[in-house]
């Protein structure tokens, strides 16, 4: 009688929920691991929001699965419910938030291997997206919004991405963390007219996230360019439609989403027909803006390693402001008329 009274035990735990939580439905337990991810690793907002979107699929998915009994199947199962059609990228991507949730199970005892990590990610094609040249640019350019036109003309000067470029504004007291603006001098000195100060929230390895741009001719003409009746805080703004939910992204009613900055870069590309004759993942994006900018600097015999801030460039200066390590780029500039 041993061994029944054993499974007897056993499935009165089980039928409890484990000793852990184990035995209950893994939806049951995303709540509290996303919470517990989101302070960990402090993602954007534009990041929270998809681990929410993909929170609500795991939960639907996982509603009635023990957190104890996943396995590599059901791994391949979610994916096929719900990204069957997806690229390798994206479904790599879904894979790796499995990943990162049950890694969170593991260490709380919900689960004692995780199975995501035995699922075999996808090979990722060579980087499709054609280069933006020079021609497409000036193209967009000359039919773009004043404010499009200023976002564009920001990022090839500064080679930095959209997110940079609609945080930056027009004047700030002094540099720190999570802030980009200009921080302007009382008289130019030698064609500088003060630093433009980006924190980069998105840096490769070799990229520091604190990054000093001289403002010369071109940037400053650029800044002025933009001032327009608009009262705004930001180089890059326009005055909102009526009725419509504001980005989490933005902090006032006038500044750009990166998101609306990219979709109206694009659809504008689009309406002029430049990139007709390639499929819509290779039409190059806003972010090619910025590898464009490092190739015409390179052409002018600028580093665009030192331009895009990479640390161990041998034109970067590195100085500590407020506590903080800054990485000074060499002046230079693109003139695009």
């Amino acid at each position: 009688m041993r061994p029944e009274s054993a499974i007897s035990i056993d499935s009165l735990i089980r039928d409890s929920g484990g000793i852990q939580g184990e035995a209950l439905p893994f939806a049951e337990h995303v709540d509290h691991i996303m919470d517990r991810a989101i302070t960990d690793e402090q993602p954007s907002e534009s990041t929270r929001e998809d681990w929410k979107n993909d929170a609500i699929r795991v939960k639907a998915f996982f509603a009635t699965i023990p957190a104890c009994d996943i396995e590599l199947e059901h791994v391949n199962a979610y994916i096929k419910e719900y990204h069957a059609e997806a690229s390798a990228n994206v479904q790599n991507r879904k894979v790796s938030f499995l990943k990162k949730l049950f890694s969170y199970a593991v260490d709380e005892s919900l689960m004692l291997d995780n199975p995501a990590t035995r699922k075999k990610m996808r090979p990722i094609d060579e980087k499709r997206r054609q280069r933006l040249s020079i021609d497409t640019f000036m193209a967009i350019r000359q039919h773009a919004a004043p404010w499009l036109r200023t976002a564009m003309d920001l990022a090839l000067q500064t080679t930095h991405a959209r997110l940079e470029v609609s945080r930056i504004r027009y004047s700030i007291k002094e540099p720190k963390n999570g802030v980009c603006g200009c921080v302007w001098l009382d008289q130019p000195e030698n064609g500088i007219y003060g630093t433009l100060y980006i924190h980069r929230q998105k840096v490769q390895k070799k990229e520091a996230s604190h990054v000093a741009i001289p403002i010369g001719a071109e940037l400053k003409r650029i800044i002025d360019d933009s001032r327009d009746s608009v009262a705004s805080p930001y180089v890059v703004h326009r005055i909102p439609q009526r009725n419509v939910k504001r980005s989490k992204e933005v902090s006032h009613p006038t500044q750009v989403a990166p998101d609306y900055l990219s979709r109206a870069f694009s659809a504008l590309r689009d309406e002029l027909g430049l990139s007709d004759h390639l499929e819509m993942d290779e039409r190059p994006s806003f972010h090619e803006v910025r590898a464009l900018a490092a190739h015409l600097f390179d052409k002018q015999g600028i580093g665009p390693q030192g331009c895009m801030a990479h640390t161990d460039a041998k034109s970067t200066k590195i100085y500590t402001r407020n506590h903080i390590d800054w990485v000074e780029v060499p002046h230079g500039e693109i003139k695009t008329g």
